[in-house]
C-alpha cells in the first residue's frame, strides 16, 4: 500500500473516504443492472444490455441509474474508509508485532478480513436500503418514494433488526472479499513495481486495482446473490426463513446456475470502479502526507 510507515494515522480513513465516494459515482450504474439480474422473475430480462436500455427507457433516463445512490454515497464513504483504515492500521500493528515490514500473504488477507468485519457494520444496512430502491423498478406505487423514506419506513416498522436485514451474509461476504481484496492488490502491485511500491505509476495502481476488484467478487458472488435475495425479501412474507434456506431454495430452483446471475456486469463494473478507487485513495493519501509526484510523466507516481 503507500505508507510503508509502521505508525498509526487517520489519513487512511479519510483517503478511503475519498476512494468510496469514487466508487459509488463510478459503480453505481453498474450495480443496479446487478441487483436487477440477480432478482429477476425467470425471463424478465434477456440480459445486462436488456436490462440497461429498459431501465432508461421505462425508468426516466439516464439519471435513473443512479436511483437509490445517497445512501452508498454516504454509507460507502464511510465503509470504504473504515476497509482502508483498519486494514491499513492492521498491518501497522502486525508489522510491530512480527518485526518485519513485509507482511506475507496469509497476513495481509488477515488484516484485509478484520477490515471488512468492521465494515459490515457499515456497508449491511447501506447495501439493504440501497438494494430495495434498486428493485423497485416500475411499480405503479412504489413503497419508498425515497432513500430516507425508506430507512424511516424500514426502522419505524421493524426497528434496527429491520434496518440490518441480511447483516449475517453481508459479516460473511465482507470477511472473504476483503481478505482476497487488499492481499491481491498488495500482491499485484509489489510484483509490478519489484517491491519498490512507493514508486508506482498511476497505470500499475489502476491494473492492480482493477485485478484486486475481479478477484474479490469472483470469491464471494454467490454470498452476494444470497445477501440480495435475502435484502430484497419481504418483511411481511418471507420467502426465506435464513441463510441456508435462501442457498437451499435458489439450489433447487436454479441450480448452480442460480448462484452466478448478474456476474458479467459486476465484472465489468469492477474493472473501473476498483481502478478507480485506489487511484483516488492513493492520490488523496500522496496529499495528506506530502509525498510529491515524479515530474516526468512517464514516471508519474501518486504516491
Amino acid at each position: 500500500m503507500a505508507d510503508g510507515k509502521k505508525s498509526l494515522g487517520i489519513s487512511e480513513f479519510i483517503a478511503g473516504c475519498m476512494g468510496g465516494f469514487a466508487q459509488v459515482i463510478i459503480g453505481q450504474p453498474f450495480d443496479i443492472v446487478k441487483v436487477r439480474l440477480q432478482t429477476q422473475k425467470a425471463g424478465e430480462y434477456k440480459g445486462a444490455v436488456d436490462c440497461l436500455n429498459r431501465i432508461i427507457k421505462n425508468e426516466g433516463g439516464v439519471k435513473s441509474l443512479w436511483k437509490g445512490s445517497l445512501p452508498p454515497l454516504i454509507g460507502v464513504g464511510a465503509a470504504t474508509s473504515i476497509q482502508f483504515g483498519v486494514n491499513e492500521n492492521t498491518k501497522a500493528i502486525m508489522q510491530n508485532l512480527s518485526g518485519k515490514k513485509d507482511l506475507g500473504m496469509s497476513q495481509l488477507a488477515v488484516c484485509g478480513s478484520i477490515a471488512g468485519i468492521v465494515n459490515s457494520f457499515i456497508s449491511a444496512p447501506a447495501e439493504h436500503i440501497r438494494i430495495r430502491m434498486q428493485s423497485q423498478g416500475t411499480m405503479a406505487n412504489p413503497p419508498y418514494k425515497s432513500s430516507v423514506d425508506c430507512i424511516k419506513k424500514v426502522h419505524s416498522q421493524f426497528g434496527i433488526r429491520g434496518i440490518y436485514k441480511g447483516g449475517v451474509p453481508t459479516v460473511w461476504r465482507e470477511a472473504f472479499a476483503y481478505a482476497v481484496y487488499f492481499s491481491v492488490y498488495d500482491w499485484c502491485l509489489k510484483k509490478m513495481t519489484k517491491g519498490n511500491q512507493q514508486e508506482a505509476g498511476i497505470h500499475k495502481i489502476a491494473f492492480s486495482g482493477a485485478f484486486a476488484g475481479m478477484c474479490f467478487w469472483f470469491a464471494v458472488f454467490p454470498i452476494d446473490v444470497i445477501k440480495t435475495k435475502i435484502q430484497t425479501d419481504s418483511f411481511s412474507e418471507p420467502k426465506f426463513k435464513s441463510m441456508m434456506d435462501c442457498i437451499r431454495q435458489t439450489y433447487s430452483r436454479q441450480g448452480f446456475k442460480g448462484f452466478w446471475g448478474g456476474l458479467a456486469p459486476c465484472m465489468l463494473r469492477s474493472v473501473p470502479v476498483n481502478s478507480g478507487t485506489f487511484i483516488t485513495y492513493e492520490a488523496t493519501l500522496g496529499l495528506l502526507k506530502g509525498k510529491k509526484v515524479a515530474k516526468k510523466e512517464s514516471d508519474f507516481s501518486l504516491v
